[in-house]
């Protein structure tokens, strides 16, 4: 798509690019980051009308810079064409709907949480993908507001950003508890991207070179004593989703690919 068309298309302007406007009345062109999108319809001729850092007004001429994983246009199509072997919906990071709507708080569930390190180390073990969190697999987009609930220092005026930010670290601190391996920092990168005035996560994962275990704690009564100990589970995709595979296959596996 070239820059000009693509100025054009709402779906591929959000906040915090960069871009090249011009003035409408003065046609003087200016330059910065999107802090505010002007436009509602998704095609406007003289290019997307934003705002931009100094407080300049004016129609999107080209895109900069886009650091996007994923554009919201590729986004809806992905929803729209549903789960498949590169592209997984979650509906929360940890928020457990069931457990909320039944105490009527806000409840974290940590198995969520390692639903999506498995999901990530299915991709990191075959052929990388995208990971979506706030949408459910009847391809509702639900946002991220119930996950900011969960956060200690929540409140409703609480600048988004903050929010944003320490959510990322949460999900990084997951993949790293779980994963524990230091390579698993090179293999992902998260974004949170607006969709329909609601945040939405995405994941991209890469194929890693060397394979991810999900590291996984389990208690037992051995003796009449409580004890626990630690169990690695090998996660794979296929065309049919995540699968989870025995150590010896796995390893047969890994190395059929090499």
């Amino acid at each position: 798509m070239e820059a000009e068309s693509a100025a054009k298309m709402l779906d591929n302007i959000s906040k915090g690019i960069e871009v090249k406007i011009e003035r409408k009345r003065t046609g003087k062109i200016f330059e910065g980051k999107i802090i505010e999108i002007l436009d509602d319809e998704p095609f406007n001729e003289e290019g997307i009308a934003v705002k931009i850092e100094g407080n300049f007004s004016g129609n999107v001429k080209e895109i900069l810079k886009n650091d996007e994983i994923i554009s919201v246009q590729e986004l809806r199509q992905k929803i729209e064409n549903h789960e498949a072997k590169d592209f997984e919906m979650k509906s929360s990071f940890k928020y457990d709907v069931n457990i909320s709507n039944h105490t009527g708080t806000p409840t974290a569930n940590e198995v969520l949480k390692r639903k999506i390190v498995e999901e990530a180390a299915s991709f990191m073990n075959t052929d990388g993908g995208i990971i979506c969190i706030g949408v459910d697999n009847e391809k509702n987009i639900l946002g991220l507001e119930n996950d900011y609930k969960l956060q200690s220092d929540y409140s409703p005026e609480r600048d988004n950003s903050l929010l944003q930010d320490k959510l990322r670290l949460e999900i990084q601190q997951a993949l790293k508890d779980y994963l524990d391996n230091e390579i698993i920092f090179t293999l992902f990168e998260i974004e949170i991207i607006s969709i329909d005035e609601k945040d939405v996560c995405c994941i991209k994962i890469k194929k890693s070179s060397e394979p991810i275990f999900v590291k996984m704690k389990i208690n037992f009564r051995l003796d009449g004593r409580d004890k626990s100990d630690k169990i690695w589970k090998c996660w794979v995709r296929s065309d049919n989703g995540i699968r989870e595979i025995q150590f010896d296959s796995f390893l047969k596996y890994w190395t059929s690919r090499q």
